[in-house]
């Protein structure tokens, strides 16, 4: 319980999490599906999710598929997509993007 204490206060912790998960936050995301880039997406609760270090997600103005974008260890990022897959009932689009928007498809 001291070790908290050691990396400062309350609110001095809450802000360097927010900083770790926005230095994470890509500039837009890109649809699978039409390749539109946007940048109206939001953070998705990933404190559940071992391995992963932030989740973003947001519907495609053009298509309006929803996007996914996912950070962390590999292993746990295709497993957090092939949940997603699984609770949705549909195949998913996958891809890579950088966090400048560069995007590239896996094609099966």
């Amino acid at each position: 319980m001291g070790q908290a204490k050691n990396r400062g206060t309350q609110d001095q912790r809450i802000a360097q999490a927010r900083a770790k998960i926005d230095a994470l936050r890509p500039a837009k995301m890109v649809c699978g599906a039409c390749k539109t880039s946007f940048t109206d997406f939001g953070l998705i609760d990933a404190r559940g999710m071992p391995g992963i270090h932030a989740a973003f997600g947001g519907v495609c103005p053009s298509c309006g598929e929803t996007v996914l974008a996912f950070s962390g260890e590999k292993d746990a990022v295709a497993n957090a997509m092939i949940a997603w897959q699984d609770a949705m009932g549909a195949q998913g689009k996958l891809g890579m993007q950088s966090r400048d928007g560069a995007h590239k498809s896996f094609e099966n």
